[in-house]
């Protein structure tokens, strides 16, 4: 878990958030809606976020016999280890189902096998 602090300035006729740009040794705050500019004052917002972050699970191979990938379609793919251009694939969802799914390639020829996010 980490945590994030935001500070947040306003402007002061129509209340939007600005942004700021250093000018020298001032600050300058520009209203994203508005257009106004202002040097220095203005109202800030302090927001403390606390963001739980998961480790990714490690994927292990427990099945390495070639045989088993036999019934898998094939796809003309360059495979990063050895540079033969066929390779097994299938598709896994390997994180939450609101993510999109893993794409797994298994080299033909050495066995090396390497994902694609999709």
């Amino acid at each position: 878990m980490f945590c994030l602090h935001v500070d947040m300035r306003f402007c002061p006729i129509c209340g939007s958030r600005v942004k700021s740009e250093k000018k020298g040794s001032s600050t300058i705050f520009i209203c994203l809606k508005c257009g106004h500019t202002y040097v220095g004052s203005g109202d800030t917002v302090r927001s403390e976020n606390r963001i739980q972050v998961r480790e990714r699970e490690a994927i292990s191979i427990v099945e390495s016999s070639v045989d088993t990938y036999k019934p898998l379609p094939t796809t003309i793919i360059e495979c990063p280890k050895c540079g033969y251009m066929r390779a097994y694939c299938w598709i896994s969802q390997t994180e939450d189902i609101d993510r999109d799914a893993t794409k797994f390639f298994r080299c033909v020829r050495c066995g090396y096998v390497w994902r694609e996010y999709t």
